[in-house]
Protein backbone atom coordinates (compact mmCIF):
# COMPACT_ATOMS: atom_id res chain seq x y z
CA UNK A 1 0.00 0.00 0.00
CA UNK A 2 3.18 2.50 0.71
CA UNK A 3 4.53 1.71 -3.00
CA UNK A 4 1.24 2.71 -4.49
CA UNK A 5 0.67 5.83 -2.72
CA UNK A 6 4.78 6.72 -3.21
CA UNK A 7 3.96 6.11 -7.00
CA UNK A 8 0.79 8.45 -7.25
CA UNK A 9 2.44 10.96 -5.51
CA UNK A 10 5.31 10.61 -7.73
CA UNK A 11 3.39 10.67 -10.40
CA UNK A 12 1.40 13.51 -9.00
CA UNK A 13 4.76 15.40 -8.80
CA UNK A 14 6.28 14.90 -12.44
CA UNK A 15 2.88 15.97 -13.83
CA UNK A 16 2.22 19.25 -11.74
CA UNK A 17 6.26 20.02 -12.77
CA UNK A 18 6.04 19.08 -16.45
CA UNK A 19 2.17 21.42 -16.31
CA UNK A 20 4.71 23.83 -14.67
CA UNK A 21 7.65 23.83 -17.34
CA UNK A 22 5.09 24.00 -20.28
CA UNK A 23 2.86 26.80 -18.88
CA UNK A 24 6.20 29.17 -18.63
CA UNK A 25 6.05 31.88 -21.33
CA UNK A 26 8.46 30.51 -24.42
CA UNK A 27 9.59 33.02 -27.12
CA UNK A 28 11.73 31.66 -30.28
CA UNK A 29 13.20 33.77 -33.17
CA UNK A 30 16.07 35.46 -34.96
CA UNK A 31 18.70 38.52 -33.39
CA UNK A 32 20.02 40.47 -36.47
CA UNK A 33 23.22 43.06 -35.89
CA UNK A 34 26.30 44.38 -37.72
CA UNK A 35 28.31 41.93 -35.83
CA UNK A 36 26.14 38.62 -36.89
CA UNK A 37 23.23 36.97 -36.96
CA UNK A 38 21.66 34.31 -35.24
CA UNK A 39 18.93 32.32 -33.65
CA UNK A 40 17.93 33.04 -29.99
CA UNK A 41 15.42 31.20 -27.19
CA UNK A 42 14.05 32.82 -24.59
CA UNK A 43 12.44 31.09 -21.12
CA UNK A 44 10.56 32.85 -18.19
CA UNK A 45 11.89 31.35 -15.22
CA UNK A 46 10.12 33.20 -12.69
CA UNK A 47 8.07 36.52 -12.90
CA UNK A 48 11.22 38.85 -12.93
CA UNK A 49 13.44 36.65 -14.50
CA UNK A 50 14.26 35.20 -17.88
CA UNK A 51 16.98 32.77 -19.49
CA UNK A 52 18.00 32.88 -23.15
CA UNK A 53 20.23 30.67 -25.16
CA UNK A 54 21.80 32.12 -28.72
CA UNK A 55 23.45 30.75 -31.52
CA UNK A 56 24.92 32.29 -34.25
CA UNK A 57 27.32 33.18 -36.67
CA UNK A 58 30.12 35.87 -36.32
CA UNK A 59 30.62 38.25 -39.03
CA UNK A 60 34.06 40.08 -38.12
CA UNK A 61 35.48 40.83 -41.53
CA UNK A 62 32.85 38.92 -43.91
CA UNK A 63 31.06 42.12 -44.62
CA UNK A 64 33.95 44.19 -45.93
CA UNK A 65 35.85 41.46 -47.16
CA UNK A 66 38.95 40.50 -45.58
CA UNK A 67 37.72 36.37 -45.26
CA UNK A 68 35.05 34.51 -46.58
CA UNK A 69 34.38 32.46 -43.50
CA UNK A 70 32.25 33.30 -40.43
CA UNK A 71 32.75 32.55 -37.20
CA UNK A 72 30.47 30.65 -35.09
CA UNK A 73 29.07 31.49 -31.71
CA UNK A 74 27.02 29.84 -28.79
CA UNK A 75 25.82 31.80 -25.57
CA UNK A 76 23.39 31.45 -22.21
CA UNK A 77 22.29 34.41 -19.92
CA UNK A 78 20.55 34.83 -16.98
CA UNK A 79 18.23 37.62 -17.02
CA UNK A 80 16.71 39.83 -14.29
CA UNK A 81 14.13 42.10 -15.22
CA UNK A 82 14.50 45.49 -13.27
CA UNK A 83 11.73 47.90 -14.43
CA UNK A 84 8.41 47.06 -16.44
CA UNK A 85 5.44 49.28 -17.11
CA UNK A 86 1.79 47.64 -19.28
CA UNK A 87 0.83 49.80 -21.74
CA UNK A 88 -2.71 48.89 -23.39
CA UNK A 89 -0.80 47.30 -26.81
CA UNK A 90 1.96 45.18 -24.73
CA UNK A 91 4.41 45.75 -21.99
CA UNK A 92 7.73 47.66 -22.11
CA UNK A 93 10.76 46.36 -19.59
CA UNK A 94 14.48 46.72 -19.23
CA UNK A 95 16.98 43.85 -18.26
CA UNK A 96 20.30 42.89 -17.57
CA UNK A 97 21.85 39.42 -17.78
CA UNK A 98 25.16 37.46 -16.80
CA UNK A 99 26.05 34.14 -18.49
CA UNK A 100 28.69 32.09 -20.64
CA UNK A 101 30.15 32.32 -24.33
CA UNK A 102 31.88 30.37 -26.06
CA UNK A 103 33.07 29.65 -29.97
CA UNK A 104 35.01 29.96 -32.84
CA UNK A 105 35.86 33.43 -33.43
CA UNK A 106 37.72 36.02 -35.50
CA UNK A 107 39.33 39.05 -34.59
CA UNK A 108 39.36 42.41 -36.41
CA UNK A 109 43.36 41.89 -36.16
CA UNK A 110 42.97 38.60 -38.30
CA UNK A 111 43.24 36.22 -35.04
CA UNK A 112 41.11 33.38 -35.31
CA UNK A 113 40.31 30.79 -32.56
CA UNK A 114 38.05 29.32 -30.27
CA UNK A 115 36.98 31.62 -27.50
CA UNK A 116 35.17 31.65 -24.33
CA UNK A 117 34.28 33.96 -21.34
CA UNK A 118 32.01 35.96 -19.69
CA UNK A 119 28.97 37.98 -20.93
CA UNK A 120 27.30 40.37 -19.73
CA UNK A 121 23.80 41.90 -21.32
CA UNK A 122 21.75 44.80 -20.86
CA UNK A 123 18.65 45.79 -23.41
CA UNK A 124 14.81 46.43 -23.36
CA UNK A 125 12.59 44.55 -24.75
CA UNK A 126 9.13 44.63 -25.94
CA UNK A 127 5.82 42.04 -25.35
CA UNK A 128 2.71 42.79 -27.76
CA UNK A 129 -0.86 41.81 -26.25
CA UNK A 130 -2.69 41.39 -29.17
CA UNK A 131 0.26 39.48 -31.70
CA UNK A 132 2.34 36.99 -30.13
CA UNK A 133 5.48 38.72 -30.87
CA UNK A 134 8.71 40.09 -28.78
CA UNK A 135 10.82 42.74 -30.03
CA UNK A 136 14.16 43.20 -28.30
CA UNK A 137 17.20 45.54 -28.14
CA UNK A 138 20.13 44.82 -26.65
CA UNK A 139 24.05 44.93 -25.95
CA UNK A 140 26.15 41.86 -24.88
CA UNK A 141 29.38 42.77 -24.27
CA UNK A 142 31.96 39.65 -23.95
CA UNK A 143 35.33 39.47 -21.60
CA UNK A 144 37.10 36.46 -22.45
CA UNK A 145 40.51 34.79 -24.12
CA UNK A 146 40.93 33.25 -27.44
CA UNK A 147 43.29 31.20 -28.03
CA UNK A 148 45.57 31.77 -31.16
CA UNK A 149 46.69 29.18 -33.20
CA UNK A 150 49.35 31.24 -35.68
CA UNK A 151 51.63 28.32 -37.32
CA UNK A 152 53.10 25.95 -34.87
CA UNK A 153 52.52 27.03 -31.56
CA UNK A 154 49.72 28.24 -29.79
CA UNK A 155 48.99 31.23 -27.38
CA UNK A 156 46.41 32.58 -25.19
CA UNK A 157 45.22 36.16 -25.51
CA UNK A 158 42.70 38.44 -24.61
CA UNK A 159 39.39 38.24 -26.99
CA UNK A 160 39.45 42.35 -27.60
CA UNK A 161 36.59 42.25 -30.44
CA UNK A 162 34.04 41.10 -27.54
CA UNK A 163 34.38 44.43 -25.70
CA UNK A 164 35.19 46.45 -28.94
CA UNK A 165 32.27 45.45 -30.88
CA UNK A 166 29.99 45.61 -27.62
CA UNK A 167 28.13 48.70 -28.63
CA UNK A 168 26.95 47.04 -31.65
CA UNK A 169 22.93 46.56 -30.93
CA UNK A 170 21.08 43.33 -31.42
CA UNK A 171 17.65 43.67 -32.59
CA UNK A 172 16.17 40.61 -31.67
CA UNK A 173 12.49 39.36 -33.15
CA UNK A 174 10.89 36.43 -31.71
CA UNK A 175 7.52 34.53 -31.38
CA UNK A 176 5.59 33.69 -28.18
CA UNK A 177 4.33 30.46 -27.78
Amino acid sequence: MKRLYATILLLMSVSAISFLALSQPRSIGGTFSPGGLGISYQHQAADSTFFEINAGIDLCGVLDGRTLYPGAKASFSYNFIFWSHDFRSGSLSSYAGIGLAAGYLRQTDGTTGPAAGLLGKIGIEYVFTETPVVLSLDFSPLLGMQIDSAGSSSSLRMYLDGLSKAYYPRLGIRYCF
